[in-house]
Parts: structure tokens; sequence; C-alpha cells
């Protein structure tokens, strides 16, 4: 009996499901891809969490992928990635070993105003406000998707400084950089980089006047540091239309773009993110 059991096990991790992987290791704050062929894909475990699996765009050699990010702050290990696929009422499985690397980011220093390195009470009443309201936006997944075309870059422009880069300001506050900063004069156009949602448009703390958009299952972009809104909160965008203008607003050293991404509430690198989602 044990025996019939341990070979009902091993069946359920399916042999010959068509599901990849596009990329075994990854480095902290980036994206590992799968792509499925199987009617029943549902979704992808990794360490405790699950990414589901939605139709692809413009891949016409897979029906579903997944996105399942790595959180800026994981360490180097080895890990295991497990596809589930319902058939005929029953789950099926298979199961991916992956790497997390060092992402070895540089090191920037930064000197801003001190109010925007040291905070006051209200200053982190603030602070704290505006994180719980951007992470309520950024964990709810919307089932439908907004783009079917490839994202491009919300501008053409030199990038000044990389995702993931750790910062020093001030001598003092540490923190990473959780985007990919577009050099940009004051007043230069912020374009949308694929049809979305807009979600958010207000001026922050720290990120200035900020424009969000949701563009479905999961995947955010943000666009900070405006000078001018040109969207609305509730508003459709289309793919390059103008959402507003770059400027110096929030906790900067001079005007600039700040772009940054989400993929299930989680902050990773926006240049890979775009890479990947341009193969699905």
């Amino acid at each position: 009996m044990k025996s019939l059991s341990l070979l009902l096990l091993l069946v359920s991790f399916a042999f010959g499901l068509d599901i990849s992987i596009k990329n075994n290791t990854v480095s902290n704050g980036r994206c590992f891809l799968l792509k499925s062929n199987e009617e029943g894909s549902k979704y992808v475990a990794f360490e405790g969490k699950r990414y589901y699996f939605f139709p692809t765009k413009n891949d016409l050699e897979h029906k579903f992928y997944a996105i399942v990010p790595v959180n800026y702050y994981s360490k180097p290990h080895h890990s295991k990635i497990v596809a589930v696929v319902l058939k005929d009422g029953k789950k099926q499985y298979k199961s991916f070993k992956v790497n997390i690397i060092d992402g070895k980011y540089k090191t920037e220093k930064l000197t801003v105003a001190p109010s925007k390195a040291r905070f006051n009470k209200q200053q982190r009443k603030r602070i704290e406000r505006e994180t719980k309201e951007s992470l309520k936006i950024y964990n709810t997944i919307t089932p439908i998707c907004y783009w079917s075309e490839p994202f491009s870059f919300p501008m053409n422009s030199k990038i000044t400084s990389q995702f993931g880069n750790k910062r020093i300001f001030n001598g003092t506050l540490k923190s990473y950089h959780s985007g990919t900063d577009f050099r940009a004069k004051t007043g230069t156009p912020i374009y949308a980089t694929n049809r979305g949602k807009v979600v958010l448009v207000k001026n922050r703390y720290f990120a200035g006047n900020s424009v969000i958009l949701d563009h479905g299952e999961g995947i955010y972009t943000c666009y900070y540091h405006m000078s001018r809104f040109k969207v609305k909160k509730g508003q459709i965008v289309e793919k390059g239309e103008l959402l507003g203008l770059a400027g110096a607003t929030g906790r900067v050293t001079g005007p600039h773009l700040h772009f940054s991404t989400r993929v299930s509430g989680v902050q990773v690198d926006p240049l890979q993110l775009l890479r990947l989602l341009n193969e699905i």
C-alpha cells in the first residue's frame, strides 16, 4: 500500500507537462519567467506564495505565462518553483530547481535637503500613510489585462542610475534605489510604457508628484518627481500617452524621472521586467 501511495505521488508530479522556465538563476530584485501550454495551468508556488498563470499576449508558441518576483532583500540561496496544473479535476505538478544570486549592486552617496534625510513626527506619519496607501495598490491583482502591445520606455533619454544601487543619503540614511532614473530636464514629457489604468495621481513625500499605472495581472509601473500632471485618477491611458512632465519634486538631487515597477506587490528591476514582458 505504501508503495502504491508513493507511486501515485510521483505520478502527480507529472512527467511531460509542457511548462518551461526561462531563467533558472536570477539575482535579488529580479524575476523568473515561466511559460506553459497546459490548459489547466493555475499558478506557481515559490517560497510560500502563489503567482498565477495568465494568457500570453504576443508569444504564439505558448498559451500562458507566470512571473515570479524575487525580493531585493533575498540572500543568495537555492530554492524551488512548483507549477500547478489542474487536469481532470486533479492537480499535477512540475518542479524547477532555481538559484538566487547576489546582484552585486553598486553604492551611491547622495546629498539632499536635511528634511528629506531625517524626519520629524509629522513627516513620519505622512510617510507611513503614503506607504500604506501604495502597498494597498501594489498588492491588488487586477484579473483583467489592459495591455497587448510590447512595453516601451517612458522617455528616450540616458539612464543615470540603475535599479538596486545601495544609497547613502547625507552620510547617514541607507536604502536602495527602487527604480531606474532617466536624465530629464524640468518639463520633459513622460509617456505611458503601455496601456493601463491610472490608479494614483498625487504628491508624496519621497516620490514627489507621482503617477502609478495598473496594467492588470499584478503589473504596475510608476513615474515619480514630476513637475506637472497630465492625467487623472481612474483614467484609461494608451501606450505612449502623455502622463506628465519631469521635475524635481520629492527627495531628489535634481530634475529627472524615477521609473519603477511592481509585480504581485514586489518591487523589481524595471528594465529586466520590461524585457520579460515583451517575451510574452
